[in-house]
């Protein structure tokens, strides 16, 4: 055998070993970065069997809370929000341990939409109080300040602006500690 061919037979050999060591390791580095990302352990491949720390623990309940909407320059309930919010309220009844944050946002060329998010957010809150709901366990945050609205082109994107946006926690938390979180 030549020369060239043991350099090429080397070659690509050497090349080969290491190509296939970088893709095991972007393989598994990707493997790792989305179960970091989502809170999920790498599977094992031992589904269903119970691990040396014990079984698992189901995660804390997280109810598919609602957004409602409104008019622009108002903060009165539509007629269309009383039943989600009747909902929202029933999810969160049903746990007692369950807080809620009610985000306020508003459509940019709204007229004096700092206040009308605090309004809003407090008629939200009133109304989830009278179907039951602890106050204790609601947190109003105005999102309608110039940092949190986008100014948006279209008609329908203006219109979707005007909502307010519930986030379920599964335990309390006061606005700094909800504040310096995001």
């Amino acid at each position: 055998m030549s020369n060239k061919s043991n350099f090429w037979n080397g070659f690509f050999r050497y090349f080969m070993t290491v190509a296939t060591g970088l893709f095991v390791l972007y393989a598994v580095s990707a493997a790792y970065i989305q179960t970091a990302s989502t809170g999920q352990e790498l599977d094992s491949g031992t589904s269903g069997a119970v691990s040396a720390s014990g079984p698992s623990v189901p995660g804390p309940y997280n109810p598919e809370l609602k957004d409602i909407f409104f008019d622009r320059d108002s903060y009165e309930l539509r007629g269309d929000a009383k039943p989600v919010l009747a909902e929202n309220a029933q999810a969160l009844k049903s746990e007692p341990r369950m807080y809620v944050v009610i985000e306020s946002y508003c459509d940019a060329r709204e007229d004096s939409a700092l206040s009308l998010g605090v309004k809003r957010g407090d008629s939200v809150k009133e109304y989830m109080e009278s179907l039951g709901v602890d106050a204790e366990h609601v947190l109003t945050v105005n999102k309608c300040t110039p940092y949190d609205m986008r100014l948006v082109d279209s008609e329908e994107a203006a219109r979707l602006d005007s909502r307010v946006h519930f986030v379920a926690l599964d335990r309390a938390t006061d606005r700094d500690s909800l504040a310096s979180a995001r």
